[in-house]
């Protein structure tokens, strides 16, 4: 099982308050668990973590790994 948690204003692109469980498959890839949600349809910048770590989109994932898709902020 690998876990997608949106964050902040993202929740609304995932139903179950932007958590989402998906079946582990083998090769699968940090790409592979975000096209299962809505967030790439936005204009939304956002980062990507996995069990707490920063990651990229090609990164493999392993059972039970959490990603977590968290909006960029701006400011000063």
């Amino acid at each position: 099982m690998v876990t997608v948690k949106l964050l902040a204003v993202l929740k609304e692109y995932a139903p179950d308050d932007g958590i989402i469980e998906l079946e582990f498959s083998p090769g699968m890839t940090v790409a592979d668990a975000i096209a299962k949600t809505d967030v790439e349809s936005t204009d939304i910048k956002y980062s990507l973590l996995v069990n707490n770590a920063r990651t990229q989109p090609e990164d493999v994932l392993e059972d039970g790994d959490t990603v977590m898709v968290m909006p960029l902020l701006a400011g000063g």
